[in-house]
């Protein structure tokens, strides 16, 4: 008898332990996004655009969870993440269940919130148990693009290919497209620029000091940044 208890107490310990039974809800990585436009490179999203999209909620775990559950949007960035929108839902998930939560927000202008050209837009989407028994899983991320006037496509800078890099003295940009390019602007890390120039294949770059750079590429309708070393 007593060896049958101590049994059923290791048992009880490895469910409470390793195996525990617990519902987990966390975010489906599945996300549905209206226009679609806002998260491809060629989009056509602008600040003043009402973004629409639809998450899913899912329990990972092994036990039916029963309760209310928030989900919140916010910028993923350490210094300025505001919420976005925030949904509050009651649900009944089976493992493996999913439930799908409608979200909208318009995307504002400014150094610290969205840019232009969909650098560093990603968005964090996470639950938050209210009420019900369970744990909080994972957010996921999706990432929103923007297009306007000024909009940088970082992502499209295999359009060129720049050589030495590192480099020394000249810098040769090889473009890989029939585009006409106006003009280069050059910044350092923190921001500053540091040189303006026509467009051309080759540029001297002698006189900066040795260094991380990007450069802004602009076309008539685009414009393109790319990150170069000076030794």
């Amino acid at each position: 008898m007593i060896q049958r208890f101590l049994t059923f107490l290791f048992i009880l310990s490895g469910l409470t332990g390793y195996g525990q039974v617990v519902a987990k809800i966390g975010m489906s990585p599945v996300l549905s996004f209206t226009p679609a436009s806002a998260t491809t490179p060629s989009s056509t999203v602008t600040f003043s655009n009402n973004i629409n999209f639809t998450a899913y909620v899912k329990n990972y775990g092994n036990a039916a969870f029963s309760g209310s559950i928030t989900v919140q949007a916010k910028r993923d960035t350490a210094t300025f993440n505001p919420i976005l929108d925030s949904v509050t839902i009651g649900a009944t998930l089976q493992p493996n269940d999913s439930v799908s939560v409608g979200m909208s927000f318009t995307p504002n202008q400014g150094p610290a919130a969205f840019k232009s050209g969909g650098n560093g837009n990603t968005i964090v989407v996470w639950p938050l148990i209210i009420t019900g028994t369970g744990v909080n899983g994972d957010s996921v991320r999706p990432v929103i693009w923007i297009n306007d006037i000024n909009s940088v496509f970082e992502f499209e800078k295999n359009q060129f290919k720049l050589y030495p890099n590192p480099v020394i003295n000249d810098l040769t940009i090889k473009v890989q497209s029939n585009n006409q390019y106006k003009n280069i602007i050059i910044y350092d890390v923190f921001a500053r620029k540091v040189k303006e120039l026509t467009f051309k294949e080759t540029i001297n770059v002698s006189e900066l000091n040795a260094g991380s750079y990007w450069m802004i590429i602009n076309s008539e309708n685009k414009s393109y940044r790319i990150n170069f070393i000076k030794e």
